[in-house]
């Protein structure tokens, strides 16, 4: 994905774009290195920059994710489009879905199984739904607290899969190398969040004017 949403303000979430993930019919699949969430850059965007960089992979086998929080303010629109987990293949697909604060999440079941979606945040264990999907059936839900929410189907517990939803404008899921990219970021100082597995960790960058390349690997 591209740049994260962001919802006027980890997790704009914390954008979760990844997930991101992109939004349309057909079912989605992680995008591998590159799949941030954002707006579609306008003319103060214009004058973006690509970053890219490197953060730890997770212990855990799951999806890293980065998210960028301007320490200084910044216009970016906010993103309306939804955006897709899908359910196919006893899988929710993607593992790793990017989402702003107030942005249309749709969860949908492609396959001809009956499931169902129970979503809670992992930090506070707060349900924020839990609902069926027949089969072809589809639910929005908009998330209007940060955080990161676990998927689960109870019906079968093998299927998981996680929800990042942010304030931040900036937010990418790594690939399974630790390597990430954003499009269009607008130069200036970022706290760089990175969540990998349960190992958070905090880091002072400066977005150049020009193509960017992070090391996020340590402490």
């Amino acid at each position: 994905m591209q740049q994260r949403p962001r919802a006027r303000t980890l997790l704009a979430a914390v954008a979760i774009a990844a997930a991101c993930a992109a939004c349309g019919d057909a079912p989605e699949a992680p995008a591998a290195g590159s799949t941030g969430t954002g707006a579609a850059p306008t003319s103060a965007a214009a004058a973006g920059q690509p970053v890219s960089g490197l953060v730890p992979v997770s212990r855990d086998g799951s999806l890293s994710v980065v998210i960028l929080e301007p320490r200084s303010p910044i216009d970016v629109p906010a993103v309306t489009d939804p955006v897709t987990m899908d359910q196919l293949g006893m899988e929710f697909l993607p593992p790793v879905l990017l989402a702003g604060v107030g942005q249309p999440v749709r969860f949908r079941n492609s396959e001809d199984v009956m499931h169902n979606v129970r979503v809670y945040n992992i930090e506070t264990k707060d349900t924020a739904f839990n609902i069926s999907t027949p089969l072809g059936g589809t639910y929005e839900h908009r998330f209007e607290v940060a955080g990161t929410y676990r998927v689960a189907c109870d019906i079968h517990p093998a299927m998981g899969a996680s929800v990042v939803i942010t304030g931040a404008p900036y937010a990418a899921v790594a690939g399974r190398d630790g390597r990430f990219t954003l499009d269009e970021v607008i130069p200036g100082p970022y706290t760089a969040v990175v969540q990998a597995g349960t190992a958070r960790s905090e880091h002072a960058v400066d977005i150049r004017p020009a193509p960017t390349e992070l090391d996020l690997t340590g402490d």
